[in-house]
């Protein structure tokens, strides 16, 4: 999924180009693509990780460009290399647009890091299935948890198979005081999506309404922030939810096989929505739909299918 960007990155000044090449250069013999060697005693180890400390607050990055080449060469191999991306973030000095790509350059680094931790250590680890399906002795299944969660990675494991999620939450408590507004929304707008939505009653939405509050959290991103450099990816995220609230889930299709009738709990949330955003353009498509599966007694027919083809998904350009 993360894909590398291009390097390239010429300064004019030549006292801008000491400060952003001699100090990375400095980093990348401590964090790139190099087998790490540990200093012998506590002491020293001490000692060095206290200049590395001192090294990653030296580098102020002024735009997206510079910070992708040091991303470049961090190695992926080092979870420890997530936090200091995240550092180096913190020190930039960056416009508004590059500190928005920053974050997306920043989250493709973290994906890939993710990425090269499951192949080398999970795909196919038996021992490592075994500790998890232990429900006994949850130790070091917990270890495991704790250590990737210390570099904001969530860890899962279902039915034979482990997946790891970025814990968007931990990005945001580190990056909140130097993110422009769109990209706090940003995250904002992810961690209520990875979360899931509750009644007032604390207890799951059904997943026809746990897609209408997607596709009102996506639309109100994309309302408040069509140009943002990430809007590709909300408004693919955006068609998907809404094309699956018309068409039906895997897991809960439109219509009951037997006998071919709208499933209530697609007409229930079909209403709601159609009640409760009354002004939105989804909500006027969700209408129109409504209104032919009314017509047509709420039972299958060819014509829901024509009607879903012709759907125009592209999201509202203007706030309603």
């Amino acid at each position: 999924m993360a894909k590398g960007i291009p390097l390239g990155f010429i300064m004019k000044y030549s006292r801008l180009f000491v400060c952003l090449v001699a100090v990375p250069l400095l980093l990348i013999g401590c964090f790139s693509k190099q087998p790490d060697k540990k200093p012998a005693g506590d002491s020293t180890a001490a000692k060095s990780d206290v200049m590395n400390a001192f090294r990653l607050s030296q580098i102020t990055v002024p735009s997206n460009t510079a910070y992708s080449n040091i991303l470049e060469d961090f190695d992926i191999n080092d979870l420890q290399n997530i936090d200091r991306a995240l550092t180096i973030f913190t020190n930039n000095k960056a416009d508004s647009l590059s500190r928005d790509s920053m974050l997306i350059s920043f989250n493709e680094f973290m994906t890939s890091v993710m990425q090269e931790y499951y192949s080398d250590k999970l795909l196919g680890n038996r021992k490592l299935m075994e500790q998890f399906e232990n429900k006994e002795d949850r130790t070091e299944a917990q270890k495991l948890i704790s250590l990737l969660a210390s570099h904001g990675i969530n860890i899962y494991y279902r039915e034979g198979d482990f997946y790891l999620e970025p814990d968007m939450k931990f990005v945001l408590d580190h990056l909140n005081g130097v993110l422009t507004a769109s990209s706090k929304s940003y995250l904002q707008t992810k961690i209520s999506l990875a979360k899931g939505f509750y009644t007032i009653n604390n207890q799951p939405v059904s997943p026809p309404d746990s897609l209408a509050l997607q596709i009102v959290a996506l639309e109100d991103f994309m309302l408040k922030n069509p140009e943002y450099v990430a809007k590709d990816e909300i408004q693919a995220q955006y068609i998907d939810a809404l094309t699956s609230y018309l068409s039906g889930m895997e897991q809960l299709p439109l219509f009951t096989p037997n006998t071919k009738m709208l499933e209530p709990v697609y007409q229930d949330s079909y209403l709601k929505y159609i009640e409760n955003y009354p002004k939105r353009e989804s909500a006027k498509t969700i209408k129109k739909f409504y209104d032919l599966l009314a017509s047509k007694g709420f039972k299958y027919d060819e014509s829901f299918d024509s009607f879903l083809s012709e759907i125009n998904f592209t999201p509202p350009q203007n706030p309603q």
